[in-house]
């Protein structure tokens, strides 16, 4: 009796934090985390959310192709305030930081166009001080998503 109480006490306690992060999944799709400023962006798959816990940062490794321009567009739950979330990209290969919001309002949304291919990689913190660990304060979290869109980069002149 005992071992069958311990093995639904266990089996509960993983899945409990298993099934908060799944509500996480497609966040990023959700009415209004899209701030494209115009018609003609396709959702790209290399968009992701996750659960956050105030205070934290977290790394999105992407690709963007030379030939498209791209939109990302932040977007989090209530829970974390209206001060925004920082974000940078930095390329993969160089290290050079390529955007910081920071410097930008904290803008929760950017776009570009992408002449060569390049590895990117996205980092996003999110405002706030988790507890202390070992303190047995408990902290709510949040979903955040970084929504990522593409078009065919129009061409112009001759």
């Amino acid at each position: 009796m005992k071992i069958k109480f311990l093995f639904l006490a266990t089996a509960f306690a993983i899945a409990l934090p298993i099934s908060k992060a799944q509500d996480c999944a497609g966040f990023q799709k959700k009415a209004g985390c899209s701030q494209a400023s115009e018609e003609g962006f396709m959702y790209n798959s290399q968009s992701k959310a996750g659960l956050f816990a105030p205070g934290t940062k977290s790394n999105l490794k992407v690709v963007f192709y030379g030939g498209f321009d791209y939109s990302i567009s932040l977007c989090s739950d209530k829970i974390f305030g209206t001060a925004g979330l920082d974000f940078t990209l930095t390329d993969t290969k160089t290290g050079e930081v390529l955007y910081n919001n920071a410097t930008d309002s904290k803008s929760q949304h950017m776009e570009f166009s992408c002449e060569d291919t390049r590895a990117v990689t996205i980092s996003v913190t999110v405002p706030g001080t988790p507890p202390k660990k070992g303190s047995g304060k408990s902290y709510d979290g949040g979903c955040v998503g970084v929504l990522i869109e593409q078009k065919p980069t129009t061409k112009v002149g001759f």
